[in-house]
């Protein structure tokens, strides 16, 4: 019975084209409404509030465009896809599924680092390049892989990893948009949390993860993964959605518990963030291992 609502409610989310984010409004992108057994939270369906104005925007949803619908055609009726434009007009198409459970579809989150990966915090103006080239980049838990893949597409050298069931839709994704990716490179692996990471070594540049601080049992795993991989000379960075409903506030509290005995971190402002691609209640931190 939960895999057909789950299958009915991705064919409906399907059908809205809207920006999920609170402060955002960007037609462009294919939206996807989704409630899940651990996140706890579904996107608003009424007016969202333009970054830009302030004003209340009333969304009108509409067909998904032929090529989308093309797309889940050509996939078994598989996937619809999302599209995540970069500053430079070149799209990422991301498929999500309809069936599955977290992982399989793109959430706030990830487009709000996706996005803060291509600001001027990482562009070196003295060469004219982002410091993300040639770089070598984790993503933890990376579900469709959009985080990973737009690090690849500035040049970074990245593995994008989650568990077993979602590696096919990681190595679609990557497909979809290789030709997006010239000097970067990327692939998938698999990596349960908390478990041997010797594949993964040595330290990567960035380890990167988004929306990762949801479930208890996987609080401490992941903690320990990121001891595991982490080098003195790595960063991380985390992008989580605060959630006040249920157990998701002592979830958040254990995480930052166990992570401050090894690790410090800052909390990035907005003004540093992309300006529409933001939200109040979506934080980015950078963290680095303590001396």
């Amino acid at each position: 019975m939960y895999f057909l609502y789950v299958f009915l409610r991705n064919i409906w989310c399907a059908h809205r084209v809207k920006m999920q984010l609170p402060n955002i409004v960007s037609p462009n992108l294919f939206g996807c409404c989704v409630r899940s057994r651990h996140k706890g939270n579904s996107f608003s369906q009424g007016d969202i509030i333009s970054h830009r104005t302030g004003s209340s925007l009333s969304i009108t949803p509409i067909a998904p465009t032929l090529v989308n619908m093309a797309a889940a055609e050509i996939d078994n009726s598989k996937y619809f896809v999302r599209e995540i434009e970069k500053n430079n007009g070149c799209v990422l198409r991301m498929k999500q599924c309809y069936i599955g459970d977290v992982g399989c579809v793109v959430w706030d989150a990830a487009i709000v680092l996706a996005k803060y990966l291509e600001t001027k915090t990482f562009y070196d103006m003295s060469i004219g390049v982002n410091v993300w080239s040639g770089r070598t980049v984790v993503e933890l838990g990376a579900g469709t892989g959009v985080v990973g893949l737009m690090a690849a597409t500035l040049g970074a050298h990245v593995i994008v990893t989650d568990l077993e069931d979602l590696q096919s839709l990681l190595n679609v994704n990557i497909q979809e948009n290789q030709t997006l990716i010239q000097s970067g490179s990327i692939s998938a692996k698999v990596l349960k949390w908390g478990e041997d990471v010797s594949e993964l070594l040595p330290p990567p540049h960035y380890i990167i993860m988004a929306d990762c601080i949801y479930y208890e049992q996987s609080i401490g795993p992941l903690v320990e993964t990121l001891k595991q991989l982490s080098g003195p000379e790595t960063s991380i960075i985390c992008c989580y959605e605060q959630r006040t409903e249920g157990v998701n506030p002592e979830v958040e509290n254990k995480f930052f518990e166990l992570l401050q005995r090894n690790f410090i971190y800052e909390t990035i402002p907005s003004d540093k963030q992309d300006p529409e691609f933001s939200s109040p209640d979506i934080h980015i931190l950078h963290i680095r291992r303590k001396d």
